[in-house]
């Protein structure tokens, strides 16, 4: 096959250079050259996981129960953190290259002179190559909003929406209620959503209850029971007890958890017949960047809390840990709101060390530190740095015993970091 391309970087940056702007909220594009692709199914099941905070950890719950299971399943995320191949995976893998360049070039061929943004080309790459392998189960995690989204032009058996919060304004609106429309229009007529807070916007509800979904919520329709050393989930027909402690750290992770299960008691109950594979499953599930700790004593810590509720989940996760010192690397995306990513920390932290995000759609650290200080009364320190790396490598630097380096602010900002922390273990082993 002649590609217009050899290499994925070259597709890559070629990709994002095609269409204007790099978000556009329209289905019409996406559709058109799906229909094109002549795509008859991407999987015979399709679970859809929209929400403000929690998308990836509720995808990796799901991909790790199905995978130990003996199903195939594939998961589409965004975005990624170390290289682009994260974003489609099977059974847990991340697709090779030449899958993507496959996809890229029959995708490019089909679309003629359609214009595709960057997700969009990811979004079809994901779907033509699910096409390919008659997958049991298809997990799309939504990559911005719901309604509008490319992931929302496939039909879900059913959908989770795990949360509702403030974010990505520019594009979803301001309120809670207008975030919470954009999210609702991943439901489909006469099917089940999850809700995996408690409490939903009353709008939620009542678009649910027009469009006749089956709206399951957390503490209302099923709840969840947390013990010292494991935890429960029962629903009206259904419980599961003794399920051990996640690894994957703060309480908001039982509530995915728990939205995964009921998901696949609905498109896939076989996977809950062994209550053995279920619990090992959901106990060893892990994910990069969320609260991973790159070190300890003293303690490293990368997140990619980047509004403010997860700011604020963060923030618990560390509270208690009785820390001398907390100081904090920061980047943060030119749309995103300062203060509500840097509140819930701007009293307990000691000092921020604040470097530049390199992307086009990062803020610049100078930016940053003089919203910070024209937000906040409180005389905070902070330094800036022309990368997040120069950030991050001062502030390991500084590190005393009993302190915490926290890394947070942006999925590019851990991005980074991880990036340099792989670098820097490779050089050492080949000393």
């Amino acid at each position: 096959m002649k590609r217009r391309f050899d290499t994925l970087d070259e597709w890559l940056e070629w990709q994002q250079t095609i269409h204007p702007l790099n978000i556009d909220f329209k289905l019409e594009r996406i559709l058109s050259v799906y229909e094109k692709l002549n795509i008859a199914k991407i999987a015979k099941k399709v679970i859809t996981v929209a929400g403000t905070n929690g998308k990836g950890s509720t995808v990796s719950f799901l991909e790790s129960i199905l995978e130990k299971n003996n199903y195939m399943v594939g998961a589409f995320t965004s975005p990624h953190i170390l290289n682009y191949n994260e974003r489609i995976k099977i059974n847990g893998k991340e697709v090779d290259n030449e899958l993507l360049l496959d996809a890229f070039e029959i995708i490019d061929k089909k679309r003629d002179d359609i214009t595709l943004t960057y997700f969009e080309f990811a979004t079809l790459s994901a779907f033509y190559i699910f096409s390919k392998l008659d997958l049991d189960v298809a997990v799309l995690e939504v990559g911005l909003g719901g309604r509008l989204d490319a992931t929302n032009i496939i039909d879900s058996d059913i959908s989770i929406i795990t949360s509702i919060g403030i974010d990505h304004t520019e594009f979803l609106g301001n309120t809670i209620d207008s975030i919470a429309l954009e999210k609702a229009g991943v439901m489909r007529p006469f099917k089940k959503s999850i809700f995996a807070q408690e409490k939903p916007p009353a709008v939620l509800y009542k678009y649910a209850k027009n469009k006749s979904v089956n709206l399951l919520i957390h503490n209302n329709d099923y709840n969840v029971l947390r013990h010292t050393d494991n935890w429960s989930l029962t629903l009206k027909d259904f419980s599961i007890k003794g399920i051990p402690n996640l690894r994957m750290v703060g309480e908001y992770q039982y509530n995915y958890a728990a939205a995964s299960v009921l998901a696949l008691k609905e498109v896939m109950p076989e996977c809950l017949v062994d209550e053995n594979i279920l619990k090992t499953s959901l106990c060893e599930t892990q994910i990069s960047g969320r609260f991973q700790y790159l070190q300890n004593s003293p303690d490293i810590i990368v997140d990619v809390a980047h509004n403010e509720d997860a700011a604020r989940a963060l923030l618990n996760n560390i509270k208690d840990k009785g820390y001398k010192e907390i100081n904090v690397v920061l980047g943060i995306l030119s749309d995103k709101d300062v203060y509500s990513i840097v509140e819930p920390f701007s009293s307990v932290v000691n000092n921020w060390f604040v470097g530049t995000i390199n992307s086009e759609r990062g803020m610049n650290a100078e930016e940053i530190q003089y919203r910070i200080k024209s937000l906040f009364k409180d005389n905070l320190n902070i330094k800036t740095f022309n990368s997040i790396c120069s950030a991050f490598n001062y502030g390991k630097n500084k590190q005393t015993s009993n302190s915490l380096l926290l890394v947070y602010g942006s999925f590019y900002t851990v991005s980074e970091v991880l990036k340099a922390n792989i670098s820097s273990s490779a050089r050492k082993n080949a000393i």
